[in-house]
């Protein structure tokens, strides 16, 4: 088109045919413009067809302008931008899919591992610490996984270690002879040994959280507990227990800290020390005793010696008479002192083995011990009954126990009326013990002084034992016999109808 609007050629017509194209929008435009281009969208009124013009001004050499102008059919322009967009859509979804294809394979590779080692940790939360996360592929994820393992390791170790530690407490603690209680500021119980159970008669597990008050009727043991709570330092008591008054208790309480020595609690030691205080009380009346049974005869010694200093003995009667009464007393001072020594030399923590033991037969020895007192039983005119195996022995030290049946016997013959009779028997009892039995029809002992008769110096009726003499010790040392010999002694009484003592002695 040249720039006056003549077409000057054209591809498809006969140019010299054509009307002026200078009016053409798409002309104007690249004739006026100082890019030289032109666009146009619209129906050509020659063809009468929707078209997309585009026309670029040019010059020649002498600067005479032209312009170049191209028409596409819009049908065509849209059918190749479709194929176009498709082309593009096409190459956009296979790109598409050969970016998050394999995306989504590492994603889920990698999703599946984490999933493992998320169940790896929760077994490990679990307790179950041998379980082991297997190493994965990946490098970042591999030392993640070691790490699990390596903590399950030293947490196993750990814990390990402090059940151990636990264990051993627990066996200390449920070990001791003495009771112990811990309980919070608020006296809710949080533990107890087997002793404190057995002391307390509770169940220490069932008890484990409930208030004490409510597991335990003790007064004592409340107050006690109230008081130690409110002060910081430790604190001694000693109280009998409500359900048995013959049970004495000695509580200690201290302080139960936290690590930043802050009181969370209160731990109570509970001692039984009733069988201490029995001994106490026993020793006491042991040193009463034996100073009044050594008192009585020096008293006596005593009185009569000053008398005869004062009076002189011109009476050769009554000085004799005098001298006898010394005597008898003097002779009741050996007895003691001989009775005391017997039972120093019993109750030492070798006398088992230092006594010499011979195998001899039981009727020997009761024989011995009844020729011994056949003046007494003659005199009281006492029945013998024997019950004996003439084929049993046994291996004993014979002198001290022909001591202890003598002492047996003796009481029996001093309490049995006259006229009466004493059964003696000798015999094996349940393949176990040798069972020297001496059962007399006297007055017999009252059920209360049954557990003490073998301590030293206690008399069941003290006027009429000092009456018919003795020293008090004989049931004592008939107790420390049989325990040198590894064996017992046993008695049976009813008022009125007689005793019977038994002297156990082991078979072998």
């Amino acid at each position: 088109i040249a720039a006056d609007g003549t077409v000057l050629a054209d591809s498809q017509h006969d140019a010299s045919s054509m009307e002026n194209h200078l009016t053409r929008p798409e002309v104007q435009a690249a004739l006026q413009q100082a890019s030289g281009v032109g666009v146009s969208v619209r129906t050509s009124s020659t063809l009468d067809r929707d078209y997309a013009y585009f026309a670029q001004e040019v010059k020649d050499a002498s600067r005479t302008s032209y312009v170049y102008r191209v028409a596409i059919p819009l049908e065509e322009l849209n059918s190749e931008s479709r194929h176009l967009l498709i082309a593009i859509g096409a190459a956009a979804l296979l790109t598409l899919a050969f970016t998050f294809i394999p995306i989504y394979l590492i994603f889920r590779q990698f999703s599946g591992t984490i999933r493992q080692m998320v169940a790896g940790a929760r077994r490990f939360a679990e307790s179950d610490l041998q379980h082991r996360i297997e190493r994965p592929g990946s490098s970042e994820l591999g030392d993640l996984a070691d790490a699990f393992n390596h903590m399950a390791v030293q947490l196993g170790r750990q814990i390990n270690q402090l059940r151990a530690q636990r264990n051993e407490l627990q066996a200390i603690h449920q070990s001791m002879n003495s009771g112990l209680i811990a309980l919070d500021l608020q006296q809710h119980l949080l533990s107890a040994n087997r002793s404190a159970e057995q002391i307390l008669q509770i169940d220490g597990l069932a008890s484990r959280g409930r208030l004490l008050h409510e597991v335990v009727r003790e007064p004592d043991l409340h107050r006690f507990v109230a008081n130690a709570i409110e002060q910081p330092a430790s604190l001694t008591r000693e109280f009998s227990l409500a359900r048995d008054p013959d049970v004495v208790i000695e509580a200690v309480s201290q302080p139960l800290r936290d690590a930043d020595d802050k009181p969370v609690g209160l731990l109570v030691l509970l001692n039984d020390v009733s069988q201490l205080r029995r001994l106490e009380a026993i020793r006491t009346d042991f040193a009463a005793n034996v100073s009044h049974e050594l008192r009585t005869p020096i008293t006596n010694i005593k009185g009569y010696v000053e008398t005869m200093l004062d009076v002189g003995v011109d009476d050769p009667e009554q000085a004799r008479q005098f001298l006898r009464v010394i005597q008898r007393n003097t002779d009741r001072l050996a007895a003691i002192i001989e009775d005391l020594l017997a039972l120093a030399r019993l109750e030492q923590p070798d006398a088992e083995k230092a006594i010499e033991k011979e195998r001899v037969p039981a009727r020997q020895i009761i024989d011995h011990v009844l020729a011994q007192f056949e003046p007494s039983i003659r005199e009281r005119t006492i029945n013998i009954r024997l019950e004996t195996d003439p084929d049993l022995s046994v291996l004993v030290n014979t002198s001290l126990i022909e001591q202890a049946l003598g002492n047996l016997l003796s009481n029996s013959i001093r309490y049995s009326p006259p006229s009466t009779t004493i059964t003696i028997r000798a015999r094996k009892r349940d393949n176990q013990w040798i069972e020297f039995a001496i059962r007399d029809q006297g007055q017999g002992i009252a059920p209360e002084h049954l557990e003490r008769i073998f301590e030293r110096f206690y008399r069941v009726d003290k006027a009429r034992s000092r009456e018919v003499g003795g020293t008090g010790l004989g049931l004592s040392i008939v107790k420390h016999i049989a325990r040198a010999h590894d064996g017992q002694v046993e008695v049976d009484s009813e008022l009125g109808k007689g005793s019977e003592f038994r002297l156990l002695l082991p078979v072998s």
